[in-house]
């Protein structure tokens, strides 16, 4: 057993030697100090059974060294203090220390002070077991299972202490926040055991750039953050993120499977963007949301121009589910006419938002934001039975003559995920005593997801007896392979191709779109109509149907009966 006597007495220490080693203890070692510092340094150099210290060592106390001890070797040893005092509250004060047992020097006899030796180390080894098990606790509950990468909690608590203390130091603090890009269609297409073992290896990527005072951590899903201190400069956050691109770049084989994997990343600096741990992490949450929008795999820094742009959105989106609930969407109706005749065979249903303080919304304001946040579910139902409501009161209107014309309502691919759709649909057309061939739904062609599921929604509608109609026909990557997949019928011309007709390639463009579509079989629109010229373009090229300015902007229900609707009934 190797024990350190700390006591600036002679006398006391060379008594405790005699009692020690009348104690019948097995003893190998037993070295002496009579100044604090050499206590402390002995202490920290030598990994001693048991500590004797003195309570009263000029000019510090007991308690100050137990601590300094205590600290620097990570309670390692135990220790007893002995004191001339008999003070309860002393002793105590000196076990709360980290003492493992209190003796006053008058009562040190051989037996007393072997049992307080052994007891004390039994006590500092149950002491151990419990920080053990405390550190084992710890160490779960701040790593992700998946990754082994450091955890949520512990980025919030790092985080919140790192602001602290870079508060006091004046020091700069980077946080990166990354989230990868397109992770859901890992998933979607190779199944969730290849999406784990995919943010596993990216874990495993992301911590070869990283010096080895960053922290990473994985916040949840596929996000991930880094934290970065004492930063020389802030250029050296430019060459990290190069890093942390380059690490990336190279494909992973997942499950027998080539996958890219892009990431975008934000960036705030503290104290810069933010002065607080949580404003912080908004700041470059900000950014890193922009660096999506801007079209992902890049990097944003955080701006406050773009942050003011966030709040002002996230306002909308609250007000946005206010507005359904509130009878705030309206909406207006643009005709179709017969090419030839010019007669009105079709009507398309337009959503418009008439905000309680920002008066009308344009449906290229909101409707991103609907899709982003899933509110575009219950819009989309919306728009079907206003649009159902409404062509009823018309059909009433008419009085028994027969109504020659279809009415139009715009879907987004993201409605294809609404499972219940159809079933939607087909009470709407059964309520309303509505003939579903009289119903068209459009879909734009660049968002149209090219997957079983949507694939399995269309037909499911088509089933419903309503015509589909594939919008904005020539601005996205379809095919004839592709187009064969799906049950459209109706085929909308995106309008740059009607406005661009004195461009020789884009009127040639228009003509082989036309011929394509009439010898598969697709009705035609053209829609963006604002001139004489483009009509006649149009009506030589033999499309179905015309739709634009030139006949009507999109206006009210009231407007449409008054104008037009008198003209078919």
């Amino acid at each position: 057993m190797d024990i350190l006597i700390i006591d600036d007495d002679a006398v006391d220490r060379m008594s405790a030697i005699r009692t020690l080693r009348k104690s019948e203890l097995a003893l190998d070692r037993i070295d002496q100090s009579d100044t604090a510092a050499e206590g402390i340094r002995l202490a920290s150099e030598h990994n001693y059974d048991v500590i004797l210290l003195d309570y009263q060592i000029p000019p510090s106390n007991g308690i100050e060294i137990l601590r300094e001890i205590r600290g620097g070797n990570d309670y390692s040893t135990a220790i007893v203090m002995l004191s001339h005092s008999n003070d309860e509250r002393l002793a105590l004060a000196c076990v709360e220390a980290g003492a493992q047992d209190f003796i006053m020097k008058s009562e040190v006899t051989s037996s007393r002070l072997k049992r307080a030796i052994l007891i004390s180390q039994e006590r500092h080894s149950l002491e151990q077991e419990v920080r053990s098990s405390h550190d084992q606790l710890r160490y779960i509950a701040e790593r992700d299972s998946l990754t082994g990468l450091r955890n949520r909690y512990f980025f919030d608590e790092t985080l919140r202490d790192a602001v602290t203390r870079n508060s006091r130091t004046g020091e700069q603090l980077v946080l990166l926040l990354l989230d990868l890009d397109n992770f859901k269609k890992v998933n979607d297409v190779l199944g969730h055991q290849a999406g784990d073992r995919l943010l596993q290896e990216i874990a495993r990527r992301l911590e070869q750039p990283i010096r080895e005072s960053d922290k990473l951590c994985r916040l949840g899903g596929d996000e991930f953050a880094i934290l970065v201190y004492d930063l020389p400069q802030l250029e050296h956050v430019r060459l990290l993120v190069t890093r942390i691109f380059k690490s990336l770049e190279k494909p992973l084989i997942i499950h027998g499977q080539t996958v890219e994997v892009t990431v975008s990343i934000g960036v705030a600096t503290y104290p810069l963007c933010a002065t607080d741990a949580t404003g912080l992490m908004k700041c470059a949450d900000v950014a890193m949301y922009r660096a999506k929008e801007l079209g992902r795999n890049r990097v944003q820094y955080y701006s406050v121009d773009f942050h003011e742009k966030m709040v002002s959105r996230m306002q909308l989106e609250f007000d946005l589910k206010q507005a359904i609930k509130g009878d705030q969407l309206t909406l207006f109706f643009q005709p179709q006419l017969d090419t030839h005749s010019e007669q009105l065979v079709g009507v398309e249903a337009l959503i418009r938002w008439q905000h309680h303080t920002l008066g009308m919304i344009q449906p290229d304001e909101f409707i991103p934001i609907a899709e982003e946040s899933d509110l575009i579910i219950d819009i989309g139902r919306w728009v079907i039975e206003a649009a159902c409501r409404q062509f009823s009161q018309w059909v009433e209107t008419a009085q028994g003559t027969h109504i020659c014309f279809s009415i139009a309502v715009n879907l987004s691919a993201r409605q294809l995920k609404d499972h219940a759709l159809s079933e939607f649909l087909q009470r709407c057309l059964a309520q309303h005593n509505i003939p579903a061939d009289l119903v068209e739904l459009e879909l734009t062609e660049s968002h149209l997801e090219n997957s079983l599921s949507a694939v399995e929604m269309l037909n499911s509608l088509s089933a419903t007896g309503v015509r589909l109609s594939l919008d904005d026909f020539g601005t996205g990557y379809s095919s004839l392979s592709h187009l064969s997949q799906f049950p459209f019928s109706i085929l909308k011309i995106d309008k740059s191709f009607v406005q661009s007709g004195d461009d020789k390639q884009q009127r040639t463009l228009l003509k082989a779109i036309c011929a394509f579509a009439h010898s598969l079989g697709y009705e035609t629109v053209a829609e963006g109509i604002e001139t004489e010229e483009q009509k006649q373009l149009c009506q030589s090229l033999n499309v179905n149907r015309l739709q634009g300015y030139l006949f009507s902007q999109p206006i009210s229900a009231e407007s449409f009966e008054n104008n037009w609707l008198q003209s078919v009934v």
